[in-house]
């Protein structure tokens, strides 16, 4: 994405021809699990068959080869221009030191394949593009896929006005996010949550006053991806391919925990999954970030909702090996 192109980009995707289509960000704390790049390629087939336009890619993270990294699975399946972002200031990780056995890509797509950010320096900030992206929307058009930490949600709630809109960002949030797609547990503890700052995740999701879907562990757990993936595709020029033989091996299998929230995010329930609660209910995060649900009415404000699969994640997955076989 040349970033000399970051504006020109926000105002085509906010022209109002685009208005009534299903908008995507994803927020995510890709680094050296497989799922977040799944992820991202995912919504870029998705986008390609025309069910969504992803229109942002934001990193909860430091790492200066994230939005490279994203660019690169961005530019190969044809959106090379979709704004990307990370925190400030940018580090070298390129692994998490707990996770030593699941291998570095993101150096690799940001050397070994086209991508035009070339450095985490090179983007802005991600409160700066959320406020964009949303300031230039439809009210209720966007869905937030939030695939890693909550650094990014909490910075943009407590926004204030500024040159690029007159509103905070809790009123931005309000009016133009029409779903809030999480991938942590609705009851417990997740690694999206409590993981990395606590306060982050408590204070934003016990504050969300709106429509709150969690894609919970338990339906990632079952969700394994990769065999195919890492065998059939052309590591040399399928980013999604490289980062998998990169990451877990050839011919090895993992868990796509934060595909499965994309999933859902552009496809809703459709024919796989079930609501857990019907009626909906909330959630509440104590300070250890411990989700907590509570039944409440089906209209009260900030109802939230638990997807599962319907029976085994057998037809998932194989929505998902159908979608990752095309460009």
């Amino acid at each position: 994405m040349r970033v000399s192109m970051l504006l020109a980009g926000l105002t085509a995707l906010s022209s109002p021809a685009q208005a009534a289509k299903k908008r995507l960000i994803i927020d995510t704390d890709m680094l050296n699990f497989d799922d977040d790049p799944l992820a991202i390629g995912l919504a870029n087939i998705f986008q390609n068959w025309g069910e969504v336009e992803l229109i942002g890619v934001m990193s909860s993270i430091n790492s200066r080869f994230a939005p490279p990294a994203f660019d690169a699975i961005n530019t190969y399946f044809g959106h090379p221009d979709i704004p990307v972002s990370v925190q400030k200031p940018v580090d070298n990780m390129t692994q998490w030191p707990e996770y030593p056995e699941f291998g570095d890509y993101v150096t690799g797509l940001t050397y070994n394949f086209t991508e035009d950010v070339r450095d985490g320096t090179n983007t802005p900030d991600p409160v700066s593009s959320y406020r964009y992206l949303l300031s230039t929307s439809a009210d209720k058009s966007i869905i937030i896929a939030m695939i890693g930490f909550f650094d990014n949600m909490y910075h943009l709630l407590h926004s204030g006005p500024d040159q690029i809109s007159p509103h905070t960002g809790a009123e931005l949030l309000s009016s133009k996010v029409s779903e809030l797609v999480v991938q942590a547990n609705d009851v417990g503890l997740s690694y999206n949550t409590n993981t990395h700052n606590c306060t982050f995740a408590q204070v934003f999701l016990n504050w969300w006053p709106g429509k709150l879907t969690f894609a919970s562990d338990d339906v990632g757990d079952s969700t394994y991806i990769g065999r195919r993936i890492t065998t059939k595709l052309d590591v040399r020029t399928n980013p999604l391919g490289y980062a998998l033989r990169a990451n877990i091996g050839r011919s090895a299998t993992h868990q796509v925990w934060d595909a499965v929230a994309v999933y859902y995010a552009v496809c809703g329930l459709d024919d796989v999954f079930r609501w857990k609660y019907p009626r909906g209910g909330r959630v509440s995060l104590n300070a250890s970030a411990y989700a907590s649900w509570e039944s409440v009415a089906p209209d009260a404000k900030g109802t939230g909702w638990d997807c599962r699969t319907r029976s085994s994640s057998g037809s998932l997955i194989r929505r998902l090996r159908r979608a990752w076989r095309t460009r």
